[in-house]
């Protein structure tokens, strides 16, 4: 699957077309009416605006007639016609998919426009730049691009672009997987944006802040985000941009690894399919053909995966798409392997290989590896599967330390950047400070020539005294600004650690006070025979298999509504009813607790798949009161305390593997939803006997 990302080029104004037979038209028009117009600046300009309305459906009538202004340009002189016609021309080549040409032409309309001292085009060329060395993965040389482009921009006051601009430079960070940047990027630029009231820019600035929420696995924001770039793209009515945002929303509902998810993710899908249809965008079809492909295998209708995935693969063979192959091959593969076909499984796989090595895609490479390892050791030929786990493992550790280098890379391109702004106003100051030592100098010489000798040196002073204060004001607010931003980061952290009143609390008052609440639900869970798996793996496989787990668990529970409260080793405690007050806690927990164990059994299954130990696991759930607040003063921790806690911990030890053992007091609040099977009264450690209760249907 893939996700949409946010572009911006601005100065780039498309007339798009409603249908082939309308933009023949169009090109026959434009070329009738060249025919009229003589070899003036005039002529520059028309055929550049012409090229812009065609360059979509009819890229090389677009560099012909733009090569003619350049051509034209020359000979006049004309250099601002020049600079936009080398402008055009990088779109032209962006657009037929040679990006290092795009890059020379946007290059010279860039040297162009500084002669001509034009600000506003040159901040337009960095821009273009910046997009294009993003396109090519050269991220350091994309940020430098938009920082230029931003600088400009500030001397400008131009707040939409340069809205547009911190959004560029968000998708950068989101892409290099630098995500507290990217999010501080993508704020600025939203700020910005409410304030104009600019509904297409926020739903940029929206989508952005989906995509960088799902590249962190929560997936619950980034449904929550996506959720309301739709609304927004509706509002707008452009049904190319609803289209996209149904698509995000379908893959973070379909990444979320539950039935109903999957189910709601095929509706978007759906919906987006007829949009995509009515525009007769194949690329847009394929695309979302492969998606339902993949919905389908993960509700476990292969028949009809393989339907979509089908209908992409011919698509996408028919676009020569390199990298949309790739990806349907690797969607076609995960099907068959889980029908047990394995030899064409492997077919598949071999097919998405050789492509991902051609276009030297490390990422499917090593995805690659790792099936080709699974599909031989379910054929049994363990030699093989050995040989590319190996691979496998070698291409992910080579990837992590590259991916450590470049951080440390991109955090010195930063330092420098830093290093340079500041040698910059270093000198701005000393120009400054030389500019009043030379005018105060000059007025001593008139004083003393004239006889105001005092009268002039009072003016200077005051001068003096007046730039100091305007530059300390600016230092201030510049502080100011940036202590704003990390109390903000602060906050949002503080937010993501406590529950969300509960963090409000404490900003407002520095405290929180202890709460009673009269009902609630806790769920205690663990796993079977942890300490025996823990010995079979590395620690760093240990971590990794827990962290999987956990966040299946912290997906589920924000659906539900539900709070996380912490975890010990393996133990995982959450509860529902609190700090907001409900009455379905209660069935909001035993389904979210449905759920985790239904989704820890499709990981199980899959770790035996690929020849890995997998979790079982316990579920223990009380209801009852509880006092819950706010420990320490240092590493904050919400917890909860009281005898129903206790009660929840005993039930998870008193119960079985891959089953759900509740109280009688959460069976009289859930026996009308929920088949349930009485156990009897059983002994609990230091609790007596207690009657329990298994939840049937967990798994």
């Amino acid at each position: 699957m893939s996700i949409t990302h946010v572009r911006i080029t601005v100065l780039i104004l498309l007339l798009l077309p409603v249908c082939a037979a309308a933009q023949s038209s169009t090109v026959d028009s434009l070329a009738k009416l060249l025919r009229t117009i003589p070899a003036d600046t005039h002529r520059v300009s028309v055929l550049t605006e012409s090229a812009w309305n065609i360059n979509e459906a009819h890229t090389e009538q677009a560099i012909t007639w733009l090569n003619e202004a350049i051509a034209l340009a020359q000979r006049l002189q004309f250099v601002q016609g020049e600079a936009t016609a080398w402008n055009g021309l990088g779109v032209a080549e962006e657009i037929r998919g040679d990006l290092n040409k795009a890059i020379s032409h946007y290059q010279k309309a860039l040297a162009l426009r500084q002669e001509l001292n034009d600000l506003r085009g040159v901040a337009a060329s960095h821009n273009n730049l910046g997009n294009t060395y993003e396109l090519l993965g050269q991220f350091d040389a994309a940020l430098t691009a938009h920082r230029e482009s931003l600088a400009i921009l500030e001397t400008l006051h131009d707040t939409l672009r340069m809205a547009r601009t911190h959004l560029n430079m968000s998708g950068v960070y989101e892409a290099m997987g630098v995500f507290p940047e990217a999010y501080d990027q993508v704020n600025a630029a939203r700020l910005i944006f409410e304030a104009q009231n600019d509904t297409a820019g926020l739903a940029k600035s929206y989508t952005l802040l989906g995509h960088i929420r799902f590249e962190l696995a929560m997936l619950n924001e980034a449904y929550r985000w996506y959720t309301e770039a739709l609304r927004l793209q509706e509002k707008l009515g452009d049904p190319t941009k609803i289209a996209d945002a149904l698509s995000d929303l379908g893959i973070a509902l379909d990444e979320m690894g539950n039935a109903d998810s999957s189910r709601l993710a095929v509706q978007k899908y759906l919906i987006a399919l007829k949009i995509r249809q009515d525009q007769d965008d194949q690329p847009g079809i394929a695309a979302i053909y492969n998606n339902l492909g993949v919905a389908y295998k993960h509700l476990g209708q292969y028949e009809r995966g393989m339907f979509y995935l089908q209908q992409s693969l011919a698509l996408r063979k028919e676009q020569d798409d390199q990298p949309g192959l790739m990806e349907v091959y690797n969607s076609l593969g995960d099907v068959v392997y889980g029908q047990g076909n394995n030899a064409q499984a492997l077919q598949y796989t071999e097919q998405y290989f050789k492509i991902a090595q051609t276009i030297g895609d490390e990422k499917f490479i090593q995805r690659a590896y790792k099936d080709f390892g699974k599909i031989y050791a379910a054929m049994g030929n363990f030699a093989k599967a050995y040989e590319y786990r190996v691979k496998y493992d070698e291409l992910r550790y080579k990837r992590l330390d590259e991916s450590r280098a470049k951080v440390f890379e991109q955090k010195e391109v930063l330092f420098s950047e830093g290093k340079r702004q500041l040698e910059i106003q270093r000198k701005q100051h000393e120009l400054d400070l030389k500019s009043v030592e030379l005018d105060r100098s000059g007025t001593v010489t008139k004083a003393l020539s004239g006889g105001a000798l005092a009268l002039m040196l009072v003016i200077g002073l005051l001068y003096r005294s007046s730039r100091i204060r305007e530059r300390a004001r600016q230092d201030l607010a510049a502080k100011n600004e940036v202590i704003q931003r990390e109390r903000e980061r602060s906050n949002n952290l503080l937010r993501n650690i406590l529950p969300e009143k509960t963090a409000e609390e404490l900003l407002l008052r520095n405290a929180v006070q202890p709460v009673r609440y009269e009902s609630v639900t806790v769920l205690f869970s663990d796993f079977k025979g942890f300490t025996t798996i823990a010995e079979l793996v590395s620690p760093e496989s240990l971590v990794a298999e827990l962290d999987e787990c956990f966040r299946l668990f912290d997906a589920i529970i924000i659906q539900h509504g539900l709070e996380k409260i912490k975890t010990i080793g393996d133990a995982y405690m959450c509860a529902g009813g609190l700090p907001t007050i409900n009455s379905t806690h209660a069935e909001d927990m035993v389904r979210a607790a449905i759920e985790m164990q239904r989704g820890l059994e499709t990981i199980r299954k899959r770790k035996i798949t690929e020849g890995l130990p997998g979790f079982e696991m316990r579920i223990g759930i009380h209801t009852g009161p509880v006092v819950a607040g706010v420990v320490g003063s240092h590493k904050f921790a919400y917890d909860i305390w009281g005898d129903t806690v206790n009660t929840a911990a005993r039930l998870e030890q008193g119960g079985e593997p891959n089953r759900i053992n509740i109280s009688e007091t959460t069976y009289q609040e859930v026996k009308h939803l929920f088949q349930c099977t009485f156990r009897g009264k059983l002994a609990a450690k230091n609790k007596g006997e207690i009657a329990m209760y298994f939840v049937e249907n967990s798994i």
